[in-house]
C-alpha cells in the first residue's frame, strides 16, 4: 500500500486531470472493494458509449484513514464510429473485442458485468443452478518485486490459457479475468462441490510453473487460490449475482489465509 493522501492533495490531484481527461470523478469505497479497485497499478478498460470508444483509468488511493477510487475517462481519438453505416458484423466485431482483456485474451470485468451477471440471474430465476469460482495467483507482490511485473504478466497468461482449455464453451462454461492475477471461472447446470471437485482434480496435474522473465529467463514457479460458490447455496430471498460473487470472494480469502495453493468451498 502506498502512502496515504490527505483529501487537499487527492482534490488537487483530480482538478489537474480534469485538464486532460473528459470526466474525472472520485468516490469515497467501502472496505469490501479491495478486490474490485486496483491499488498497485491503474486498472484500464475500455468503454463504448455515443458512438464513441473512451479510455477508463480507476485507481485505489488511501486517504486519511479511508479509501477512494478515482475514475477518469476520454475518448480515443480519431474512434468515432459511424454506427448507422456499421454492418452487424461490425458490431458483434466491436463487441467482443470491449469484452476481451487485453492481456490474456480471456473475457473481461465489463463482460462480467454488463452479459455474465444478467446470464446467471436469468438461469437463476429460471430455477436452473450455475457455480463460480474465482482464482488467485498466490505471492504476487513477491512474484513482482522478484521477477518484475513483464514476468508476472507472463504468468497470468500463462495460468488463464490452462484453464481456458478446459472452461471455453460459449453458454456454459467461461473464463474472465477480473484484474491483476485474479480469474473468475463460471460454469452453468454445477453445483459448488462439482465445480471445486473439478477444479482440484484439474489442478493436481496442472504444471505451475512456466518460463517468464526479461532479458535472463527463468522457470517460475507459482500456485493459485481458489474459492467456489453455488447458486444452489444461497437462500431462496438472496438469489443474486452480487449474493454468489461475495460468497465465492469470501471463500477466495479463506483459501489465500489458509496458505493459498488450495480450494476452499461449502463442503
Amino acid at each position: 500500500m502506498g502512502k496515504e493522501w490527505t483529501r487537499q492533495q487527492l482534490q488537487a490531484a483530480a482538478e489537474a486531470l480534469r485538464a486532460v481527461f473528459e470526466d474525472v470523478s472520485v468516490v469515497e469505497l467501502p472496505p469490501e472493494s479491495e478486490g474490485r479497485w486496483q491499488d498497485d497499478a491503474m486498472q484500464v478498460t475500455y468503454e463504448q458509449g455515443g458512438g464513441q470508444v473512451s479510455c477508463v483509468l480507476r485507481r485505489r488511493i488511501p486517504v486519511e484513514g479511508g479509501w477512494c477510487g478515482i475514475q477518469m475517462s476520454a475518448p480515443l481519438a480519431g474512434n468515432t464510429l459511424p454506427e448507422d453505416r456499421m454492418t452487424e458484423r461490425e458490431r458483434e466485431l466491436l463487441r467482443e473485442d470491449l469484452n476481451r482483456d487485453f492481456l490474456t485474451g480471456a473475457y473481461n470485468r465489463r463482460y462480467i458485468e454488463t452479459v455474465l451477471s444478467r446470464q446467471v440471474e436469468a438461469d437463476m430465476q429460471a430455477g436452473r443452478r450455475a457455480a463460480v469460482a474465482l482464482l488467485s495467483l498466490d505471492e504476487a507482490d513477491r512474484l513482482r518485486c522478484d521477477h518484475g511485473q513483464p514476468a508476472v504478466d507472463q504468468i497470468i497468461c500463462t495460468i488463464a490459457n490452462q484453464w481456458k482449455k478446459h472452461y471455453d464453451v460459449p453458454g456454459s462454461r467461461i473464463v474472465c479475468r477480473l484484474h491483476g492475477g485474479i480469474l473468475l471461472i463460471a460454469c452453468a447446470d454445477r453445483t459448488a462441490a462439482d465445480l471445486a471437485g473439478e477444479l482440484r482434480r484439474l489442478y493436481a496435474v496442472m504444471p505451475c510453473d512456466c518460463v517468464a522473465g526479461g532479458g535472463m529467463m527463468s522457470r517460475i514457479s507459482f500456485t493459485l487460490s481458489m474459492g467456489v460458490a453455488g447458486t444452489d447455496e444461497l437462500p431462496a430471498d438472496a438469489r443474486s449475482w452480487d449474493g454468489l460473487y461475495r460468497l465465492c470472494d469470501e471463500r477466495l480469502r479463506a483459501a489465500a489465509a489458509a496458505g493459498g495453493d488450495c480450494v476452499c468451498a461449502g463442503e
